[in-house]
């Protein structure tokens, strides 16, 4: 292996030059090389991709690693001739797993995200009080088009973005692009082999990634593990059985269905692939994560209005009822069991 004189390696993005990386599957320090990362112990390689460090222990569920490698090599060529908005136009353009249908309502997802990003960061913030935003590390786990970051960037020391497709890690170096932001550290890696030492980070962030993982168990665990001793965990993830449409495939009482059935049901419907989907009920988490938190919160979401001015009528007549209902105790407690899903603050 040939070492450079440097404590990172050439490429490795600005950002990123200061944050120490154990291996992700034994967790020992790594030996840096010239063009990655290197562990002793396993004697695993872990290389960069246009400045990110890959340390995935397996690819996600949607692309292996190399048809992931094509598919950001495509996007990389693009970047700069693109704004956000027309890049996510030009990605899902290059997918052959999901439906033109579903493509422009998760094109919406992504461009109404920003906004999403800013109402937790104002939970955070209520929930810290008042200590000094600025003197803690944050990460997010599965930071897909960049939302979060780019609306915690000002609020936090440092914010870390990691994601299991690398190809999303560069789609979103163009939202920091747009606003004239530093790209900020990005790491790709597998929510449940996270690569960073014990008790790292103050805060942890996971919005709309748990039910999409492979082990969800495995991953409030390594959450819990990379937390400072008095850290806090923010999820928010939706409910297996809301009474709402799921988000993913916009269909009614996925949810309701026996497990083994949804994915037929989805791709019957739909089209889709549902398959890599797991959404989980209030029970479920909370027992779940009672393994790793004795301090468990949970809290009804809402939509702020400027997101909401951008709905359909219908979901916003929805929407109205559902805030109206959340603030009736009898319907707030049969919201935390039926309701589109939950705001959860876990400590340890």
């Amino acid at each position: 292996m040939q070492h450079n004189n440097n404590k990172y390696p050439d490429s490795l993005l600005p950002s990123l030059h200061d944050i120490s990386f154990v291996c992700p599957i034994c967790r020992e320090g790594l030996d840096v090389s010239r063009y990655g990362f290197h562990c002793g112990q396993c004697w695993k390689l872990y290389s960069l991709h246009g400045g990110i460090p890959d340390f995935r222990v397996f690819p996600d569920p949607f692309l292996d690693f190399q048809e992931d490698h094509d598919r950001t090599e495509l996007l990389l060529a693009a970047l700069d001739r693109h704004n956000l908005e027309s890049l996510l136009e030009y990605y899902w353009s290059l997918s052959d797993i999901t439906p033109k249908a579903l493509r422009g309502k998760f094109m919406r997802s992504a461009m109404l995200g920003e906004q999403r990003a800013k109402r937790t960061v104002n939970i955070l913030e209520g929930i810290c009080g008042n200590d000094p935003a600025n003197s803690k590390t944050a990460l997010e786990v599965g930071s897909g088009t960049g939302n979060f970051l780019s609306a915690a960037a000002p609020h936090y020391r440092r914010v870390i973005g990691t994601d299991i497709a690398m190809r999303w890690l560069h789609v979103s170096r163009r939202r920091f692009m747009d606003f004239g932001m530093p790209v900020p550290p990005l790491v790709c890696c597998c929510a449940e082999h996270l690569p960073f030492p014990d008790g790292m980070f103050d805060l942890i962030v996971s919005s709309g990634t748990l039910e999409f993982v492979s082990d969800q168990n495995k991953t409030l665990s390594e959450c819990a593990r990379c937390m400072k001793d008095d850290g806090i965990l923010f999820v928010n993830t939706v409910n297996r059985f809301s009474v709402a449409q799921d988000p993913y495939a916009y269909l009614w009482g996925v949810g309701f269905l026996p497990r083994s059935l949804q994915a037929q049901y989805v791709r019957w419907r739909r089209n889709a692939v549902y398959e890599n989907t797991r959404l989980i009920s209030f029970r479920e988490l909370d027992l779940m994560a009672a393994r790793y938190f004795s301090k468990r919160a949970f809290f009804l979401p809402d939509v702020d209005d400027s997101s909401l001015n951008r709905f359909p009528a219908h979901t916003r007549l929805q929407v109205k009822i559902y805030r109206r209902l959340k603030g009736v105790p009898p319907f707030a407690w049969l919201l935390r069991w039926f309701g589109p899903g939950w705001d959860a603050v876990f400590s340890k």
